[in-house]
């Protein structure tokens, strides 16, 4: 976790939590096979709907296989920046449940749930990680050869933070700003909907 940082919440959240943003800028440190694994592993033990444990990880490594094309399928404006980190993850949410065949509406969420606990335990490891919507998903599907079952929700860009002024002039005050959070009163009701 970076000290340099201003705590985003003023109530006493986990630190893990606390520190948590989601950065452009990465350092050339790689990520280790062991940081990785535990990172992933964080994931699998994600509660899902059901047991299902719809998600599915796609990992490619910079210099390894996949790893061009799955960068490839990211908008340029994400592209210009991600191509400094070590690892870049496609994340994927199975559409059927496994049991029956028919549709497991809870997939997304599944896949959230899993993304949010690699996240935790990223940070843990002082690592950042930006988790993308800017992506093609045809491109990565055609790439991959993704069956259609398999929704391609997001793209999770992995490494250790870097130095904000080494990214494009227009996106280092982005890296420098914590982004706004609506106001609990704004998402939160207590016994009657309020939205």
């Amino acid at each position: 976790m970076s000290e340099e940082r201003p705590r985003r919440s003023e109530l006493p959240l986990h630190p893990v939590l606390n520190a948590r943003y989601s950065p452009r800028a990465f350092s050339e440190r790689d990520v280790t096979d062991a940081e990785l694994n535990l990172v992933l592993e964080a994931a699998r033990w994600a509660p899902s709907s059901m047991n299902e444990q719809p998600w599915r990880f796609l990992v490619t490594r910079r210099g390894s296989t996949g790893h061009a094309e799955l960068l490839a399928s990211l908008n340029p404006s994400n592209r210009i920046w991600a191509d400094k980190a070590p690892v870049l993850i496609l994340n994927l949410a199975k559409r059927t449940l496994s049991r029956n065949g028919m549709e497991n509406f809870h997939a997304r969420h599944d896949l959230g749930l899993a993304t949010a606990q690699l996240t935790a335990q990223a940070t843990a490891l002082g690592m950042g990680l930006h988790i993308l919507g800017g992506f093609q998903a045809d491109a990565a599907r055609e790439a991959f050869n993704i069956p259609v079952d398999f929704d391609l929700v997001s793209v999770i860009v992995l490494g250790f933070p870097g130095d904000a002024q080494q990214l494009p002039e227009n996106l280092i005050q982005r890296e420098l700003q914590q982004s706004p959070r609506r106001p609990l009163n704004e998402l939160v009701f207590f016994g009657e909907f309020k939205g």
